[in-house]
């Protein structure tokens, strides 16, 4: 019982109020619903048909193709040590792998390996976020109490936005949607869709808040979602406080506070060194979009009008369960026009921009069921109960047919990609030249860049080197999380006829192929792959490369001269004492001048080891004062595995090239430093003959650890605790079930819209 508005008794619950996950009533009720999502994911299978997704061939197409080697890396190296994250060889003359990428769409793709072929495996972790849009945003709506028919309508507006390429720039990158999927954004993909489930989830928990089974699983969502893409997360933060405009009070406000308390706590093993070690990555430069057609495309215009009917609608009928809603809209919009030039592109803010535009959409589509239980009454005497019945599944399926005619360009990826690097026409000769890689000594393998490697699969057919076979490539996926990245492109850019010239902000050559040689020499690269007839001519005329193998337009070249990991510098390195964010730019200019890289830069942060040499300005970086070593020692033995790495020299007290990236989680046993030096590598000053250098823990680790142990035991407190109520409730109906209990009759049919 409860009193009404005006203090009347009311004995029944409201109908809006009885909404819940489950649908009530007879099996016409749940029926539209059932039908609406067998054609929603009847037109997803369409295009991503079951003998793609099940046939044991390696997914191949954009980036998504590339990333076999995190997968691998995770199953084989890490998982069995109980880690998630931790140093890789393979890229980028070593990269923390998975410390600045998203982790739990590989986990998940390791964990659907336990049961199944790994190719399969990784097809599904690709597709998962794909197919769970459209029940999220049902689930969101449904949680959210909105009324009948609109759950299903906005799970029909999902298959829509996944399908239909809204912007015109770039449209398939930005995320969200299958093709920006397929391109490589499938952690996004997961994580946006979650996004819409934990914005249901937690709104019901904010309605009732307690320490209960629903805040653990909130906890849990937002730990998903967190791991499987930060730009996700920093839009949720933007859009949950929405929330509170239809539960304003102190305990729902103190509920969400703790979900993200416990969430944060939870990811913090991850998400501490995450935020901590930010700047040891290769952050790009971006200039945002800032153009009214940027934000409403012409594409777009007809989903806003109808978005304008369903405000105006919601307005009508004062559905104030849509202000979240509103207040998505409204905040996506204004962070898309004041997100400053830097690390975060602001086009990754559209993609709920849009999807917030068409749920708007969704509830106009709502508004139109009057007209056609006028029209279906006027042509076919139909009753209105069965016209509104049968409204959202014919939208489903006419929406599902014109999306399975227009969407082209879906179908032709979905098909490349999934058909695998095995299906492609050039299939025997990749392997050919994987299995000619196979019989190399270790080394890392430099790759001409250019269009033409899609024919493999992708242009980035190469960079999955380590998964094939037991060498290194310089080049992968996720080349924002290396410090080395931006020199390694400079090195494409001097031996490449089309270089990608990936990092934004980085200063590039033109193609010079001697001096990229002289690059891998320096950077211990021993191979490069080379197809194009310009640098292939110049290569020839060059006697430091050695031409191994050919196959078909691909030649393999050994580059001689390459010295090994570890190196005695001949000249003293000078010190620079400038702002970590200042380093780049420095080794940038550093790099491309031949002179100066005779002279090491070290980067002073205050180290006693490094006082005994030359302090320069920026300025002088280019042209240091050159004070050779006095020493005759050398390297006389060294052992790289992929965490640590061991040497034997006779050049105690010298500095030593370190030819592995730098990065603050490596430690050193028998020596000084490591300290950071150009460009992006590792200086140790021996104190003793034998000198082992490995990857461990920072502060931020150890405290991230720490962190997420407590907030598991807290999640596992609370779930041990609900369950002895639940047994304690259970045992207490038992004692009661002869009681007689009062009837309440029948329940009324819950309010629809329309």
């Amino acid at each position: 019982m409860r009193f009404g508005r005006r203090g009347e008794l009311q004995t029944e619950p409201a109908a809006a109020d009885r909404e819940d996950l489950v649908e009530r009533g007879s099996i016409w009720d749940w029926l539209p619903t059932l039908l609406a999502f067998l054609a929603i994911y009847g037109t997803l299978l369409f295009f991503y048909r079951p003998n793609l997704l099940f046939s044991l061939t390696t997914t191949a197409g954009g980036d998504t193709g590339a990333h076999h080697y995190p997968a691998k890396y995770l199953i084989e190296e890490l998982l069995p040590h109980f880690r998630l994250t931790g140093w890789a060889p393979g890229w980028y003359a070593g990269m923390p792998m998975l410390t600045f990428y998203w982790p739990f769409p590989f986990l998940l793709i390791a964990i659907f390996n336990w049961f199944i072929p790994y190719q399969i495996a990784f097809k599904l972790g690709t597709v998962l976020g794909v197919f769970a849009l459209p029940a999220a945003a049902y689930a969101m709506a449904r949680l959210w109490r909105v009324r009948r028919p609109y759950p299903a309508i906005a799970a029909v507006v999902a298959l829509i936005f996944l399908l239909v390429k809204i912007h015109p720039v770039n449209g398939h990158i930005i995320g969200g949607n299958i093709l920006s999927t397929l391109a490589g954004e499938f952690g996004y993909m997961l994580s946006f869709s979650l996004v819409f489930l934990f914005l249901g989830t937690v709104h019901r928990g904010m309605e009732k808040p307690g320490f209960n089974m629903l805040f653990v699983l909130n906890c849990l969502i937002l730990l998903g979602l967190v791991m499987s893409h930060m730009i996700t997360t920093i839009a949720l933060v933007c859009i949950v406080p929405g929330l509170l405009l239809v539960n304003p009070r102190w305990r729902s406000f103190g509920y969400l506070v703790a979900v993200a308390l416990v969430g944060f706590c939870l990811s913090a093993f991850w998400s501490l060194p995450f935020a901590a070690h930010l700047e040891w990555t290769a952050h790009m430069a971006w200039n945002q979009m800032r153009s009214l057609n940027d934000l409403l495309p012409t594409a777009f215009l007809p989903a806003a009008a109808l978005a304008l009917i369903g405000m105006a609608y919601a307005v009508a009928r004062r559905e104030r369960k849509l202000l979240p809603l509103a207040w998505m809209t409204f905040i996506t919009m204004v962070v898309f026009w004041i997100v400053p030039n830097g690390r975060l592109w602001n086009a990754r803010i559209l993609p709920f921009f849009y999807f917030s535009v068409m749920l708007w959409a969704a509830y106009g589509v709502t508004w139109l069921i009057r007209p056609f239980v006028v029209m279906m009454h006027d042509l076919f005497r139909m009753h209105g109960r069965t016209a509104r019945r049968i409204y959202v599944p014919l939208l489903a399926v006419v929406t599902g047919a014109v999306l399975m005619v227009t969407c082209t360009t879906a179908a032709s990826w979905i098909k490349w990609n999934y058909s695998g690097y095995e299906g492609k026409a050039k299939w025997t000769e990749y392997k050919e030249i994987l299995d000619y890689l196979s019989t190399l000594p270790p080394g890392r393998v430099m790759v001409e860049h250019g269009d033409k490697l899609d024919e493999f699969g992708t242009p980035r057919a190469f960079e999955i080197i380590p998964y094939w076979t037991p060498l290194d490539t310089m080049e992968g996926t996720l080349m924002e999380g290396s410090y080395t990245a931006p020199f390694h492109f400079i090195n494409q850019a001097e031996l490449s006829k089309q270089p990608s010239n990936a990092i934004i902000g980085v200063d590039y050559p033109g193609l010079n192929v001697p001096q990229g040689i002289s690059h891998l020499q320096f950077m211990n690269i021993p191979y490069l792959i080379a197809f194009s007839d310009q640098v292939k001519s110049a290569l020839a005329l060059d006697s430091r490369v050695e031409l191994l193998a050919t196959f078909g337009d691909y030649n393999i070249y050994r580059i001689l001269g390459c010295t090994g990991y570890v190196e005695v510098m001949k000249n003293q390195p000078v010190r620079l004492k400038v702002k970590q964010s200042e380093w780049r730019g420095i080794a940038n200019a550093w790099y491309l001048d031949k002179q100066a890289m005779q002279v090491p830069l070290v980067w002073d942060n205050g180290e006693e080891a490094l006082q005994q040499y030359v302090e320069i300005t920026p300025e002088e970086a280019t042209s240091p004062p050159v004070i050779p070593e006095q020493g005759e020692g050398r390297v006389v033995g060294e052992l790289f595995e992929n965490e640590k790495l061991t040497f034997d020299t006779t050049a105690i007290g010298q500095p030593h090239w370190i030819k592995i990236s730098y990065f603050p989680n490596w430690h050193v046993e028998g020596a000084k430093g490591p300290f950071l030096v150009s460009p992006s590598f590792m200086m140790v000053i021996p104190t003793q003959s034998h000198v082992t250098l490995y990857y461990g823990r920072t502060m931020a680790n150890t405290v991230g650890q720490i962190l997420e142990v407590g907030a598991w035991l807290l999640l596992l407190i609370i779930s041990g605790w609900r369950l002895v109520l639940w047994r304690r409730r259970r045992r207490l109906a038992g004692a009661l079930i002869t009681t007689p209990l009062a009837s309440k009759g029948p329940e009324k049919e819950p309010e629809t819209l329309g």
